[in-house]
């Protein structure tokens, strides 16, 4: 299902790339724009016992843009944006035969991201750093034996800092669609609070994600 979908919103916007035509619609150049977001993020956590881009959250919130010439800008975006982590694996009980172990983990941050703008070919193209301060945080498993995960030795660090590539294309008129590959420069929980048998490495965890957004532009 989320393969689906991160393929269809590709497909609209390369669809929309190609069919765009100069002259369509022409906005009056302003040097500051603005507006809401709306997306979804598609996250893993690089450090755990698990694979796969699995975590589906919401991103969501609003920017700011100036615009300094026609090809070069730079934004400012506050958003609430949910990632985290999800693993399931196939085991084997004495009490329940074979059943799938899962893992959840929810980290919620409250986001700044700041980046620079170059546009050419009507492509947007973008890269800068995220600012995240948590909001919340819960973690569990659903095996057959008891796992303990305590929400003091096992907590997340309160800032997370990411870096950022992305692009985006107008679809129509003041509506843009946007793609964005976000990681963390520095860890979200060091290795000695994760929780027993649930990390990998020795470099702590770090978020790992792409999003999918709208961005409508006043």
């Amino acid at each position: 299902m989320i393969r689906r979908f991160i393929f269809l919103y590709i497909i609209l916007f390369v669809c929309a790339h190609a069919s765009a035509k100069s002259g369509y619609y022409e906005e009056v150049p302003k040097v500051f724009t603005g507006g809401p977001i709306l997306g979804i993020n598609f996250s893993q956590v690089d450090g755990d016992t698990f694979f796969g881009y699995h975590k589906v959250g919401l991103n969501a919130g609003g920017q700011v843009y100036v615009h300094f010439t026609s090809k070069f800008g730079a934004s400012m975006e506050l958003l609430y944006s949910q990632k985290g982590s999800r693993g399931e694996v196939v085991l084997e009980s004495p009490a329940w035969g074979t059943y799938v172990s899962k893992y959840f983990m929810n980290v919620n941050y409250a986001e700044v991201p700041l980046t620079v703008h170059f546009i050419t070919r009507g492509l947007d193209f973008e890269a800068g750093i995220s600012y995240a301060r948590l909001i919340n945080s819960n973690e569990w498993v659903l095996t057959d034996q008891p796992v303990t995960i305590d929400p003091v030795l096992n907590a997340f660090n309160n800032t997370d800092l990411e870096y950022i590539f992305g692009i985006s294309k107008k679809l129509y008129r003041k509506l843009y669609a946007n793609m964005r590959f976000q990681y963390s420069i520095t860890s979200i929980r060091p290795n000695d609070r994760i929780p027993l048998n649930y990390g990998y490495g020795n470099d702590g965890q770090f978020n790992n994600l792409l999003n999918l957004r709208m961005v409508y532009s006043f």
